[in-house]
Parts: structure tokens; C-alpha cells; sequence
């Protein structure tokens, strides 16, 4: 399972998703990863009953995790901004 942000470009099918290519951006707490085409490590594990938030922050132009309240630090920076850039909030399971 993986949560983050997509956009309109972001080519979802039964083999890809979210964090699949570089028009997204996921965060997997299974396997303590953030996907955007590649995956790094990344944030702690989740288990069931956690709570995770994620933020995009415009004016840094990063995207951040949470996990049951405790920022897990930016997992992506300088992402794409400007005009007729939008993100969708996806999770692929």
C-alpha cells in the first residue's frame, strides 16, 4: 500500500501506481520507502491503527509525511509547482 499525491498525468493501471513514475509521489510505510519513479528509504513502519498525514508545502515546494503525529521530515523537495500543476491526493492498494 502506498499514499501520496498524483496529478492528471499520472498513468494508473492495474500494474502502476501511485509513486510509479515521476508525475507522482508515495510514501509506503510497509516497506519504509518513498516511491517517485525510484524509491529511497524512507519515514518508520505503520502498523494497524496508525494515522498518517501527508502536506504539500508550496512556498518550499516539498512534501512531507506523518505518522500518528510525528513528522517523519521531507520526503520529496523541490517537486513541480506553478501554473496548471495540481495534485491529487491517491493511494494505491
Amino acid at each position: 500500500m502506498k499514499i501520496g499525491w498524483s496529478t492528471i498525468q499520472t498513468p494508473f493501471n492495474s500494474q502502476r501506481g501511485v509513486g510509479d513514475d515521476v508525475t507522482s509521489y508515495a510514501y509506503d510505510g510497509f516497506k519504509t520507502k518513498k516511491w517517485n519513479r525510484d524509491n529511497l528509504a524512507y519515514g518508520e513502519a505503520w502498523s494497524t491503527g496508525d494515522i498518517i498525514a501527508t502536506l504539500i508545502d508550496f512556498d518550499k515546494k516539498e512534501i512531507t509525511f506523518w505518522r500518528n503525529n510525528k513528522s517523519l521530515g521531507p520526503a520529496f523537495t523541490n517537486i513541480k509547482v506553478g501554473a496548471n500543476q495540481v495534485y491529487f491526493p491517491a493511494i494505491t492498494l
